[in-house]
């Protein structure tokens, strides 16, 4: 059984989804974001405390992409890992990164910000200038989303599951209007994907 620590709305929506693409068994061990440092399990797992991570027998796994990886090379071949030498591989790894280096991680001054910075900070510059330059970057996404259904060709992958959480996050600070048309048309076609629909299911509040 594995065991995920951490549950949507948090970077763990992204293993979740995965998990419920692949049909594959998982528990979910809940962590408290303000007491998750005195979480023995979760930090034998995630050594700094971030979510998500895993534990698969005697294997740990951090870093929400990376887990994606393992599970698709532990528990493959899927086609929501293309082996390296596929067609789609490049377009696959790329995106796949992208969704977390290029987008997500810059919307964390912005989720900090809004949701336990004082009333008076919560607009400051930086949050604002994070979600100027998720956008433009995000931009990134429209060229391949005009030419194919997925980031990677005809085939849904784990770089949809990266950008798509991404593009969720839009949605969750109200700036979704500010995208281009094919990435928003995108984010709501993955938003109906059945397994998608179950990883929220597990959703827990955030909590300050």
């Amino acid at each position: 059984m594995i065991t995920v620590y951490g549950a949507p709305p948090t970077r763990a929506l992204r293993v979740l989804w995965m998990l419920e693409e692949m049909g594959l068994s998982y528990e979910v061990h809940p962590v408290d974001f303000a007491t998750r440092f005195e979480d023995a399990e979760l930090l034998a797992a995630s050594p700094t405390g971030a979510l998500p991570a895993i534990r698969d027998g005697d294997v740990r796994v951090f870093e929400s992409c990376a887990i994606l990886e393992y599970l698709g090379a532990k528990y493959g071949p899927t086609p929501l890992t293309p082996p390296p030498g596929d067609p789609s591989y490049p377009a696959y790894v790329s995106f796949l990164h992208f969704g977390e280096a290029s987008l997500t991680a810059l919307l964390n001054v912005t989720i900090g910000s809004r949701l336990f910075a004082p009333e008076n900070q919560k607009q400051n510059w930086g949050a604002l200038f994070a979600i100027d330059l998720f956008v433009r970057k995000s931009a990134a996404l429209a060229g391949p989303l005009s030419r194919t259904p997925y980031l990677a060709g005809e085939s849904f992958t784990a770089a949809d599951i990266s950008c798509g959480y991404a593009i969720g996050l839009a949605r969750f600070l109200k700036f979704e209007d500010r995208l281009e048309p094919p990435v928003r048309d995108y984010a709501a076609r993955l938003a109906e994907r059945l397994a998608f629909r179950r990883a929220v299911g597990k959703s827990q509040p955030l909590a300050a």
